[in-house]
């Protein structure tokens, strides 16, 4: 062994996704998109997986809601993940962690130039892109401390 890979220091391995996460996130997005919390259509919870087929994404629902696990690409996994994060943020800096309030907050006009006076609902499904669920989850977080 040599000096320099004795002395790396080894990478952290990332997060494993299971199909059980799969399941998990995909029955939780689905209770999301009911109108009384995201309002979010069938093609708007696909779109927000990355614009994956509407009938790819309802035979992925229609498993993880009848409780099977669901094999699903990384990126779409990352996405759930991050949705799942500004969900709890959300819930996190409501007033009394309301879900009505995180709800509200998630389809109002946001005034942070981030937004450009878009909701986070609306800003999430017209950029449509990984780094802006990024973006998001990252002012969130800073939003909460």
């Amino acid at each position: 062994m040599n000096a320099q890979s004795r002395d790396a220091i080894p990478l952290p391995t990332p997060t494993a996704f299971t199909p059980e996460h799969a399941r998990a996130g995909l029955a939780w997005l689905e209770a999301m998109g009911h109108q009384d919390q995201w309002d979010l259509t069938i093609d708007q919870q696909a779109h927000l997986l990355g614009g994956v087929k509407r009938r790819t994404y309802q035979e992925w629902k229609r498993q993880a809601l009848a409780g099977k696990s669901v094999e699903l690409a990384r990126d779409t996994m990352e996405r759930l993940s991050l949705l799942l994060g500004i969900h709890k943020a959300l819930r996190i800096i409501a007033p009394n962690q309301s879900k009505d309030e995180a709800a509200k907050w998630f389809s109002l006009p946001n005034s942070n130039p981030i937004f450009g006076g878009l909701s986070i609902k609306d800003y999430l499904l017209t950029r449509g892109t990984m780094d802006a669920l990024y973006t998001t989850r990252r002012y969130l977080d800073a939003a909460r401390g």
